[in-house]
């Protein structure tokens, strides 16, 4: 008799359902990395937490995936984390524990130029001054005293005020003034990342470098209001770290403190509604029609998506409607070319040790063609293929099954809206930017490449739907959308006019590109809100931030 008969076959055991309807403390909207960081914080407080993902794959922008070739796995939307120093997630739950392992490299951004001369920015600020001066040792002189200043920017205001609370700006520039690097920061605030670039430095490459680092991650190189984060940006862009093992394994972490606390993560779990009655939340449901009943929910999507689609219009006071109707998208998104590789990529430069960048920047010559080709993305254009790339197995050979193999990414800053389409121009843009990548290379041919794999702004966007136009901070970085009106001077503390209602994610003060803030930021004013007990303290140069700039 065949064992396919069903005479012979057992019972089919009965396929677990969950319940119609659930109850929880809290509830979060989306399995990203705030979402993860809010509901690990929530649940460790003793909360109920049920957090909620479209998906079937949680973590978001941390994700790690076979996308080129089998055993080749690629870090497909963060591969720099730039905020480790100051995020309090790592020591407050001691990840480390799990194995989870960030890694800086000394040398961290490199651009290499036509020629074959380069500037290789790296950790150690003498090394950089070394490398400097061989394109320009008067911007070399500049840059040693500038980063001093810079550096006592980030450290003592502008990184740990990432993870407090915002202040209306007024409020703010006072205390700045109190003290000398306060004032120096508003003074710098003021101005464009061109107008600091062009008066800070004099070579057009060493402007070029310094601009298209403040500028890669959605700046408008003209627009005064946002210099605070040039500092930023340039001391960060030399203290990136990886994740060992993929950022993927950042959101596993969490997810384990989630789930060992009691938490419970449900994927294939799309809200299509917040239910909202006399202005108060009472619960989501999911696009199956299970209810979770619940008076505090947390929502890590864009405003549009929490406040016109899942609550409606008509639960929603006029101003936040215009708010959320008026929300602007990132200028522009990201096209990246990855590749899986017999060899390393080794550049054509007159410094190896470039070839140890964790990043490097190629295209650009000056800063002239810098600002050409962002100003050619507003208009739909992508003028050449320029952008930065990165061998992710150098330092994470983790990556690849294949021993001595080695996987990388071309990733050129690009428009949604390409003139042409994305749908047409896909695989010639692909080949655009190999050739331009190959040329700046000694042994990038096409015996070297073992598989190509590309994503587009229309790419990110199918995948992470709250990415709309493949905005991957979830809204433009502008003036009228950040700080204390990130997303508007209603929400930006992450509490919203709807009791019971708060926003965690990168539309959110202070933004995106994985850095753990509005998930942060949430768990406290949710923890106070609830009356939970808070099992963390504040980190100490947070804690002084607060002192000197706060009280």
């Amino acid at each position: 008799m065949s064992p396919l008969d069903a005479s012979v076959r057992p019972e089919n055991p009965p396929v677990p359902r969950m319940p119609d309807e659930l109850k929880a403390d809290a509830v979060v909207i989306g399995a990203g990395p705030n979402g993860l960081i809010l509901a690990a914080y929530l649940a460790r407080a003793g909360a109920r937490v049920v957090l909620l993902e479209r998906r079937y794959e949680i973590g978001g922008g941390l994700a790690t995936e076979e996308v080129i070739f089998p055993l080749y796995y690629a870090n497909t939307h963060a591969t720099y984390h730039m905020m480790v120093d100051y995020m309090p997630v790592l020591s407050d739950f001691d990840l480390q524990r799990h194995g989870l392992m960030f890694l800086k490299p000394n040398a961290q951004t490199g651009i290499v130029f036509r020629d074959g001369r380069s500037i290789l920015l790296s950790r150690m600020v003498s090394e950089t001054v070394d490398s400097i001066a061989r394109i320009s040792p008067r911007d070399a002189k500049t840059f040693e005293k500038i980063i001093r200043t810079y550096t006592r920017m980030v450290d003592e205001i502008v990184g740990p005020g990432t993870y407090y609370q915002p202040l209306p700006p007024v409020d703010l520039s006072i205390r700045l003034s109190r003290t000398e690097i306060g004032r120096a920061l508003l003074e710098i605030s003021e101005q464009s990342p061109r107008e600091i670039i062009e008066d800070t430095f004099t070579d057009p490459r060493v402007k070029a470098l310094f601009l298209y680092i403040s500028c890669m991650w959605g700046l408008d190189p003209g627009e005064a209001g946002l210099g605070f984060m040039v500092p930023l940006l340039i001391c960060r862009g030399m203290n990136k770290c990886l994740c060992l093992g993929g950022s993927h394994k950042f959101a596993g972490v969490l997810a384990k403190e989630v789930i060992t606390n009691n938490g419970l993560i449900l994927d294939n779990a799309e809200v299509t509604n917040i239910i909202v009655n006399g202005g108060k939340v009472e619960g989501v449901e999911t696009f199956d029609g299970r209810i979770i009943r619940t008076a505090t929910v947390a929502s890590s999507l864009d405003p549009q998506s929490t406040f016109l689609r899942l609550v409606g219009e008509e639960n929603l006071p006029e101003d936040l409607v215009s708010y959320a109707k008026r929300w602007k998208w990132d200028k522009w998104s990201l096209f990246t070319v990855h590749c899986a590789l017999e060899e390393q990529p080794r550049l054509k430069t007159d410094d190896r040790a470039v070839d140890q960048a964790f990043m490097n920047i190629i295209g650009f010559e000056d800063i002239d063609e810098v600002l050409a080709y962002f100003d050619g993305l507003r208009n739909g254009e992508m003028t050449g293929m320029r952008g930065h790339t990165t061998v992710e197995t150098l330092y994470d050979p983790t990556l690849t099954r294949i021993k001595g193999k080695h996987v990388a990414f071309f990733q050129i800053p690009a428009p949604y809206d390409l003139k042409g389409g994305w749908e047409r121009g896909h695989k010639e843009n692909e080949e655009k930017a190999l050739g331009v990548w190959q040329s700046y290379t000694e042994n990038l041919s096409r015996e070297n490449i073992i598989a190509v794999s590309s994503e587009t702004p229309v790419d990110i966007e199918r995948r992470i739907a709250c990415m709309v136009k493949g905005s991957i901070k979830h809204g433009d970085y502008s003036p009228v959308q950040m700080g204390y009106y990130r997303p508007n001077d209603l929400c930006s503390t992450t509490s919203t006019p709807i009791t019971g209602l708060y926003l965690c994610g990168a539309s959110v003060y202070p933004g995106g590109l994985i850095i753990g803030g509005p998930g942060y930021l949430a768990a406290n004013r949710i923890c106070e809100d609830l009356q939970l007990k808070k099992w963390w303290t504040m980190p100490a140069k947070i804690r002084r931030y607060v002192e000197e700039y706060v009280h």
